[in-house]
Order: C-alpha cells, then structure tokens, then sequence
C-alpha cells in the first residue's frame, strides 16, 4: 500500500493552464460493462438482417441457466445442458 502515495500527485486547479482540459476518471469495469450490448444480442440482430445467407455454421445458442434446468440433480446438469444445446 506504501506504493499508491507515490504514484498519486495533488496539482491544484490554479497551477493549471488556462483552458487545458481535466480528463474524468476512466470507466470502471462495471460501468464499461453497463455500456456494452452482449455479443449474443448483437448476433442475432445480425442474424436476423442477413435472413437466409447466414452461414449454417454460425449457430446461436441461448445461455442455459440454473433457473432452465430446475432443481436436477448435479448428475443430470451436464445431460440437460447437452439435449438444449442445437446439433
């Protein structure tokens, strides 16, 4: 923790230039995240754009959750997880 003191500078505001800018804070990972639209959204808006000349082999598969599959015993998951999955 000895680091961060170092690597931190305090410069007040009136030893700036005048009309310099102040960057803000970088978004934090959360906040980027916020942002961003999933990739599985973005590729299926794609898919349905593009209509029959989408690429057989570009599958799009939903994301199976616990909530999909119930209260299966821990065996059964990886089964289920595989019969939902397009072949």
């Amino acid at each position: 923790m000895s680091a961060i003191p170092r690597t931190l500078r305090v410069v007040q505001k009136t030893s700036l230039k005048p009309g310099s800018k102040v960057l803000p804070q970088p978004l934090t990972n959360q906040n980027e995240r916020a942002f961003k639209e999933p990739l599985l959204r973005i590729m299926a808006r794609r898919q349905q754009e593009v209509g029959d000349a989408w690429p057989p082999n570009l599958r799009i598969e939903p994301h199976v959750t616990k909530t999909a599959i119930g209260r299966a015993p821990e065996e059964m998951r990886t089964q289920l997880k595989r019969l939902l999955k397009e072949r």
